[in-house]
C-alpha cells in the first residue's frame, strides 16, 4: 500500500471525471474524490490492492482508485457476487465506515465480468456470422 499520496484540501467532494488518464479498462474499480477521510477509508478497504491517484486538468490528483479487492468481488465460496451494485454500495459503506466520512460525497466504480465485455462482442458477431451463412445458404439453394 503506497504511503505517498497526500490528501487534499481543494478537491471538490461532489465531482469526479467521467474519464481519467489510468483509470483501468479492463478491471472492476471504484473511485471517490481525494481527501483526508476518503484517504483513510481507501487505504483501509483496498487492501491489498494499492490506492492510485489520478485526475486529470483541474481534478488533477483530485481522484483516489483502486481495484476492487476479491472480498467485495467474490462471496466466501469464491463465487462471483451476481448484484454488481451490492459489491459498488459494499465497497462505498467500507470507505464511509473505515474513514468515519460524515459529510456529502460523489464515488465511482464499475464491476466488471470475468470476460463478459469481450464475449458479449464476440458473441454478437459470432451470431451475425452465422446468420449471415444461413442467409446466404438459403439464396444459393
Amino acid at each position: 500500500m503506497s504511503n505517498s499520496i497526500t490528501p487534499r484540501t481543494d478537491c471538490n467532494r461532489d465531482a469526479l471525471p467521467e474519464f481519467w488518464t489510468g483509470q483501468p479498462t479492463d478491471q472492476s474499480w471504484w473511485a471517490i474524490p481525494n481527501w483526508n477521510e476518503s484517504l483513510a477509508g481507501m487505504q483501509e478497504c483496498c487492501t491489498p490492492n494499492e490506492v492510485q491517484v489520478g485526475g486529470d486538468g483541474d481534478m488533477e490528483g483530485c481522484v483516489l482508485w483502486c481495484v476492487i479487492p476479491d472480498s467485495f468481488l467474490k462471496d466466501k465460496d469464491g463465487k462471483v457476487h451476481e448484484n454488481k451494485n451490492g459489491v459498488l454500495s459494499d465497497m462505498g459503506n467500507c470507505v464511509k465506515n473505515r474513514g468515519n466520512v460524515s459529510t456529502g460525497y460523489i464515488t465511482g466504480g464499475k464491476v466488471r465480468d470475468s470476460s463478459a465485455a469481450v464475449s458479449a462482442r464476440t458473441t454478437t458477431l459470432f451470431g451475425v456470422g452465422v446468420w449471415a451463412l444461413l442467409t446466404v445458404g438459403m439464396v444459393m439453394a
